[in-house]
């Protein structure tokens, strides 16, 4: 089967690169530019403009650092060359190739002023640095409605269907316009809304960072688009309401408004569906609340976002129902020249129904199966609201306070049936969760003359979360461990989970530059952490309730820990290499307090060094070093020692002796890309190894799990590479990508001590085709090798994803759109195969001059019911059936002003 899967989709690949018969008609027109005394000149443009505009686009070229450059013309067609270089006079040419051809070209200097030059020729595409500045003009058509056509059409940006771009391989991470942030920075809602006819140039500024004045001082992975309005559109308004109906009762209603001038900025954004789309996703909900840059900060926290009750809500993309309703509203105003004020809020809610089928084989002397069906229906209400306000000095002062207020509630009842060889549960389950956090900050940045620059930074966050369960098994469980009374009728459960805690942070930095290529930055601060944790676990009886504090369970504990470090960062540059090693010294206290009886108070000091270098070749061409020793320490609930009911078949215990994580991590990041050559190339090697971890060790009994945490030693270390590379051929665009991980570590599993190993490796082919009056298709390959071994298991998975989207406008006014997806999935150990096909597929409507749009969507086209996968950890294997939302038909009307 999978030898004719892979004959299948081999098939289709040729069938695509039958459209390569067009690029057999093209010619490589290449060379050298350089000025009257033959030296080379780096970063020159060339465009050739089709005489008739029918016959082709706008091709580009860009001279390398040696002064060469090629571009790929269709043969035969006429073209007018133009050669652009600040200082020289530009050089227009006509040509006509039948085959490739070498002509190398001398520019001659101007005879005009600077700013003669500067207002009579704008330079196409600048790079400089870290900046690359783009002059679109040149590359559009006149066809561009929104922001996200534009940028198509510029070399090095990429922008995928959802609108996230990217610009040489690196992801956009915020979304600018005229320098200020464009609804919270967030690059999909202007990539899809802002339109065409405003702009003026894009900035990709890499190494973005709010404070100007800490650029090249304070170190930056963020990169930031930066959209520059024309003269006479710094004032304007846009909006749309789509509207559709279909059958099934099936509804949408979208509406958008956008209102920007230089000092106002007002945007709303409303979504309201019950066909499972959704305005919100988890990735924005993440980028709401800092993004990348809470990853860089940290970690642990960021990681955490993706686990709470409303990224699990927006993660889920597999239901048979889902009901959307969501609404975001975002204002910036400049009060003074100095002062600004930004806020925005998001309310969103929501119903999701879905339903699971797992067959799940355990790895334990009993070697049991297990049955088990799931069906879930959630209702979750959702707000998260921010406002900042910024002071800008004259005399180099940055001030900002921001409040953020996070809340959410909901309600989820789900209903459980297992079945083994020996028991069969039943389970009704009703949780009621509620929470709100609200953070504030303050900043504040000086710099008081060239070589001195002081950032001071402090964080308040107030947590308050709450869940109640109510669970109503068929029979008792956990015998031996939860001191249940059976009572011949159905058991119901009370459960009861609180979190309550402060989280204080400051933070002072100093930048002291003492000479140009040496700076010490000094860094000292404190964290100070509260939490209170509370659960409760109890059987409801007729007349009374049967409490389980006597058998080890409910925790009420009072977790206290303080951070105090300090530290010196040196940062040195020595020709193309930065140098910046570290060293920061971390005082830990904590107190831990279980029923008002203090369990342990102690204190520790870290040492963390670190250490990153940058060699950077050329601006286009860089190889980054960076090394951690970090450290972490756990939340309340991990050190809450008293045992809780965690699911229908897992019981988890914390530890009051865990003490922080300590884990050594290293990663090199390589970087290459050459508008000259149409070439991005991005790779990247990472290595950790834990020295002190908190894990979980498990005690195994048929299906049913005793987790507790231990703090341990034992060896654990993870090897990943990844690389991507993508070639510009044209109007193609070949993409190469291949992943790699490797685990080796030990866990503890009834009391003995077993070692694992976890292999996951990957690659993907990627072909797209950019045509200006053809259809174009987008093909991409992925196939993916799993394995898991043990001292007594191997587990073997393979899986192969073939996928190809073709949007095709026809008729002038006409675009189908349309997306296909096959999963091919083997488990070869257990000789299991699943295999399904996904679908979608719209027909738009939309006269270039006209506000009006009309589309027919259709999701799930071949109303697949159920996706297939599988997935294991240390003890099983579980091969899981999930069943999707069927086939819907959607008319929509659209008005845009």
């Amino acid at each position: 089967m999978l030898n004719q899967i892979i004959k299948k989709s081999i098939t289709i690949v040729l069938l695509l690169l039958v459209g390569l018969s067009t690029f057999a008609q093209t010619v490589v027109f290449k060379g050298k530019v350089v000025d009257t005394l033959q030296n080379p000149l780096a970063n020159t443009n060339i465009l050739f403009f089709p005489s008739n505009q029918n016959q082709d686009k706008v091709r580009f070229s860009i001279t390398d650092q040696d002064g060469f450059y090629q571009a790929t013309l269709k043969k035969d067609i006429s073209y007018i060359m133009e050669i652009s270089y600040l200082g020289f006079t530009t050089y227009k040419d006509t040509i006509k190739l039948s085959q490739d051809t070498t002509r190398n070209i001398t520019l001659i200097p101007s005879t005009q002023s600077l700013e003669e030059i500067i207002l009579t020729d704008r330079t196409p595409v600048k790079v400089r640095e870290d900046t690359i500045t783009y002059r679109p003009e040149k590359f559009l058509t006149g066809e561009e409605r929104k922001l996200r056509d534009v940028l198509k059409k510029l070399p090095g940006l990429d922008v995928d269907r959802a609108g996230n771009v990217t610009v040489n391989g690196k992801e956009v991470t915020k979304l600018l316009v005229d320098g200020k942030e464009f609804f919270t920075g967030d690059e999909k809602l202007g990539v899809n809304n802002i339109p065409a006819d405003v702009i003026d140039e894009i900035e990709a500024l890499d190494n973005y960072n709010d404070v100007s004045f800490l650029k090249g001082l304070s170190d930056s992975e963020q990169l930031a688009l930066n959209i520059k309005l024309k003269e006479g559109k710094k004032k304007f308004a846009f909006g749309e309401l789509e509207a559709g109906g279909g059958i099934e009762d099936r509804y949408l209603l979208h509406p958008t408004l956008f209102y920007y001038s230089p000092k106002t900025s007002i945007n709303a954004i409303g979504d309201f569906n019950n066909i499972g789309k959704k305005s919100f996703t988890t990735q924005d909900y993440i980028d709401f609340e800092g993004g990348f840059s809470r990853l860089i900060e940290d970690p642990s926290a960021y990681f955490k976002l993706y686990n709470d009750d409303f990224a699990r809500f927006l993660s889920q993309r597999d239901f048979t129902f889902n009901r959307n309703n969501f609404g975001a509203l975002s204002i910036n105003q400049t009060l003074t020249p100095q002062i600004d004020l930004s806020a925005y809020s998001i309310l969103s809610g929501g119903t999701i129904q879905t339903r699971q089928e797992n067959n799940i084989t355990y790895f334990s002397d009993q070697n049991l199966d297990e049955q088990r069906l799931t069906a879930q229906n959630n209702k979750l209400y959702f707000s998260l609201t921010k406002a900042s306000l910024r002071y800008i000095g004259e005399e180099n002062l940055d001030m900002s306070y921001e409040v953020f207020l996070k809340t959410n509630s909901g309600k989820a009842r789900s209903s459980l049936q297992s079945f083994t060889g020996s028991e069969d549960t039943f389970l009704n389950q009703t949780n009621t969760p509620s929470s709100s956090d609200i953070t504030q900050k303050v900043s504040i940045n000086k710099q008081f003359t060239s070589k001195h620059t002081t950032s001071v930074h402090l964080s308040h966050k107030y947590v308050d979360t709450h869940t109640r369960g109510d669970w109503d098994f068929n029979r008792p469980v956990f015998m031996g461990i939860i001191p249940i009374e059976n009572t011949g009728n159905a058991i119901l459960l009370n459960q009861s989970r609180k979190n309550k805690g402060h989280d204080l942070n400051f933070n002072t930095k100093h930048y002291w530059v003492l000479h140009r290529f040496h700076h010490i930055y000094p860094e000292a601060g404190i964290r100070y952490i509260d939490q209170q944790y509370d659960t409760y676990d109890a059987q409801v009886l007729e007349n009374n309730t049967n409490d389980f504090t006597a058998a080890g369970f409910n925790n009420d504990l009072d977790y206290r820990l303080s951070d105090t470090y300090a530290g010196l960062q040196y940062k040195a540059k020595a020709g193309k290499f930065i140098f910046k090693p570290g060293i920061f010294y971390h005082y830990y206290d904590w107190k831990i307090k279980q029923l008002d009886s203090e369990l342990r108070q102690t204190g520790k000091t870290v040492v963390l060094p670190e250490l990153s270098i940058d060699w950077e070749l050329n601006s286009s061409h860089k190889v980054k070093l960076r090394y951690n020793l970090n450290s972490r320490f756990g939340e309340a609930s991990q050190f809450a020692n008293r045992l809780r009911l965690s699911t229908f078949n897992q019981v988890f215990a914390g530890n009051e002796r865990l003490e922080n994580e300590l884990y050594h991590s290293a990663r090199i990041i390589y970087s290459k890309f050459s508008l000259f050559k149409g070439t991005f190339l991005n790779a990247g090697l990472n290595y950790t190894n834990r020295l002190q971890s908190i894990r979980n060790s498990t005690v195994l009994e048929g299906i049913d799990q005793i987790n507790t945490l231990v703090y341990t030693s034992l060896p654990e270390n993870n090897y990943s590479g990844n690389f991507q590379y993508t070639k510009l051929l044209g109007d193609y665009k070949v993409k190469i990508g291949s992943n790699a991980s490797l685990s080796e570590y030990s866990r503890i599993i009834n009391s003995e001590l077993q070692d694992f190993e976890s292999q996951n490796y990957s690659y993907s082919l990627g072909f797209e085709t950019r045509f200006k009056n053809a259809p174009n298709i987008e093909f991409n390959w992925t196939h993916r090798y799993n394995i898991f071994e043990s001292a007594t298991t191997r587990t073997n998975f393979t899986q192969i994803n073939p996928s190809v989207h073709l949007e095709y406008r026809f008729f002038k006014d006409f675009v189908i759109d349309a997306d296909y997806n096959y999963t091919y999935y083997q488990n070869k150990s257990l000789n299991q195969i699943n295999r399904f096909s996904l679908g979608n597929t719209s027909l738009l409507y939309a006269q270039e001059d006209s506000p009006w749009t009309f589309t027919v969507d259709v999701d799930n086209i071949f109303d697949t019911r159920f996706k297939n996968e599988n997935s294991f950890n240390q003890f099983l294997v579980n091969d899981t059936r999930t069943f999707i939302q069927e086939r819907t038909v959607l008319f929509k009307i659209g008005y845009k002003f």
